[in-house]
Parts: structure tokens; C-alpha cells; sequence
């Protein structure tokens, strides 16, 4: 006979950040910024979705050569095949990503 799972045992996550990973808007962005900041010890983790889209060195070279958040998005927009992407306040994103800011990326 097995004992119960104590309640101790789970633990809530924070479902609303989990989401927010997984959201390729975000991990383009992770990356961009990791690659402006110059830092060889950072790593932008990346999810198997926008992995398919990086697979070719093409799309990599559309992301990277977005001159701002608006053609990011159509860009993303079309290599996702027209996957709805979530849009966030400036003002969270410039916080999130302050290298982006400073280039002006996000405006």
C-alpha cells in the first residue's frame, strides 16, 4: 500500500511566467538581446518552436537584420505561419530587454 502525496510535495507554479517562455516573441527578443549585450557568458534558452524557425540560416538572418519591433513582428508573423503572437507594453518590454531600449529597437 502506498502512502498519499503530501501536499507539501507540489509546488505551484508560476503558470503566468512558464506561458510567457514559451512565447517566441519573447525568446526573439531573449535572443537579440543576449546578442547585443556582447556578454559570452549569457545563453537565450529557446523553444522547440523557434527552434523549427531558426533551423534556417535565412530566417536567422531576417530576425537579425529587423531595424525595429514592427518589422520583427511581421517577420515573425510570417516564418510562424500566421501563429497569433502575443503583444506587450512597451514599457515591459524596454524593462525586459534594456539593450533593445537603448538601441531604440523597441520604439
Amino acid at each position: 500500500m502506498s502512502k498519499p502525496l503530501n501536499e507539501e510535495f507540489f509546488i505551484e507554479l508560476n503558470t503566468d511566467l512558464v506561458d510567457r517562455k514559451n512565447e517566441v516573441l519573447l525568446q526573439v527578443l531573449d535572443l537579440l538581446e543576449v546578442l547585443k549585450a556582447n556578454k559570452d557568458e549569457k545563453m537565450a534558452r529557446i523553444s522547440s518552436e523557434l527552434t523549427e524557425i531558426l533551423e534556417s540560416e535565412e530566417n536567422l538572418e531576417k530576425i537579425m537584420q529587423a531595424k525595429n519591433l514592427d518589422e520583427l513582428l511581421e517577420i515573425l508573423i510570417l516564418l510562424n505561419d500566421n501563429k497569433m503572437i502575443k503583444i506587450y507594453e512597451n514599457s515591459y518590454l524596454e524593462e525586459k530587454f534594456p539593450n533593445l531600449a537603448a538601441d531604440k529597437f523597441l520604439k
